[in-house]
């Protein structure tokens, strides 16, 4: 059987902060590696040389990208048996919980060499300046993006049929579980779909879902239940005993956009705007799954919700535009780390990574 590779974003700029899964993932690895100082883009590629280095041994691995950057690796996950999590633990920060056991730290700071960075201080300062005020006004847009959207979800709530939804799910549990019952806990595990970066809203949907064969696409007004029906599927199918894995939307950091469940080799995913996805006539587990078909606004409200998009979407054009500046004074910082790093200090310390 050949080894995979997975794609995930590791953290998401979402209407309530910065969110990521990190911890999450931290919970599922046997070995924790903290990469800690010196973060440029020179870490990225050795993240990726770590993930050729495993899949060579034919070993499924996990990416995950940097929201900033295309291309670009904050961290990596060799699965089973090693279950190795390697971290780019500087910004966000992380410190090791179990340090000596679980958890190694590999200290870049002595690799930097100073004198070097000293000599672009004023351009870091203003630029760490800079990176601050776009991440805020960034923040403020995504913000007001979320409470807008919260005024789409009123206007498509006013006429949903809750009933019709309940039947539809219910139905759903039946299909997919009957009167199964493992005997075993199931395990419940955490990613994130999808985040926004300078080119606008980014996914790795096709990734996660490569190989799961039964694939249903909900298509559904905001506010009709898409994310709580999932939590609703995602506890079932724990209560029942069965794997569980949440993927968590990149806007809102309290929604759900899809559950895994791999025992079933079956998915369901939120398949509405931003991340629009249809069957794929080559796969034969694909189908939708209609929720709209519950839902019947009146032309009122029509008209209402196209008010309300033009302002969500202008208010994401703008988190669009402050990204973008964000990412630029970050790019500038990590190319003044990555001009400053003593190659041989680096090498010497980065070997230790690769048995």
């Amino acid at each position: 059987m050949n080894s995979t590779i997975l794609h995930f974003f590791g953290k998401a700029l979402t209407g309530q902060g910065m969110k990521n899964v990190y911890k999450d993932v931290m919970s599922e690895a046997k070995i924790v590696y903290f990469l800690k100082g010196a973060q440029g883009f020179k870490l990225s590629e050795v993240l990726q040389n770590l993930g050729k280095h495993y899949y060579s041994q034919n070993v499924d691995i996990e990416y995950f990208h940097d929201p900033l950057f295309e291309n670009t690796f904050e961290a990596l996950f060799v699965k089973e048996p090693h279950n190795i999590l390697f971290l780019q633990a500087t910004s966000p920060s992380f410190e090791p919980q179990f340090y000596g056991s679980r958890d190694k730290v590999i200290s870049l700071y002595e690799c930097i060499d100073d004198e070097k960075l000293k000599a672009h201080s004023e351009k870091i300062i203003q630029l760490t300046k800079d990176k601050e005020k776009w991440h805020d006004k960034c923040f403020h847009a995504l913000a007001r993006a979320i409470k807008i959207h919260d005024d789409w979800e009123i206007e498509t709530r006013r006429h949903m049929d809750w009933s019709g939804l309940n039947q539809q799910i219910e139905q759903l549990i039946q299909n997919l579980f009957g009167k199964n019952q493992l005997n075993k806990r199931g395990n419940e595990t955490h990613r994130l779909l999808g985040t926004l970066t300078p080119a606008g809203a980014r996914d790795t949907l096709q990734s996660i879902t490569q190989n799961v064969e039964n694939r249903f696409f909900i298509k559904g007004y905001p506010g009709t239940g898409k994310s709580s029906m999932m939590k609703r599927l995602a506890g079932e199918a724990l209560n029942r005993g069965y794997d569980v894995q949440k993927v968590w939307c990149g806007l809102d950091a309290t929604s759900i956009d899809m559950v895994i469940i791999p025992e079933l080799n079956f998915c369901i995913f939120d398949s509405t705007e931003p991340h629009v996805y249809f069957p794929d006539p080559a796969r034969s587990g694909d189908q939708i799954f209609d929720i709209a078909q519950h839902c019947h606004p009146t032309e009122l409200e029509e008209e209402n919700i196209k008010v309300i998009v033009s302002k969500y979407r202008s208010a994401m054009y703008d988190a669009v535009a402050f990204v973008n500046l964000y990412a630029e004074a970050e790019r500038e910082l990590r190319q003044l780390m990555d001009s400053s790093i003593v190659e041989e200090k680096w090498n010497e310390r980065i070997t230790k990574l690769f048995p």
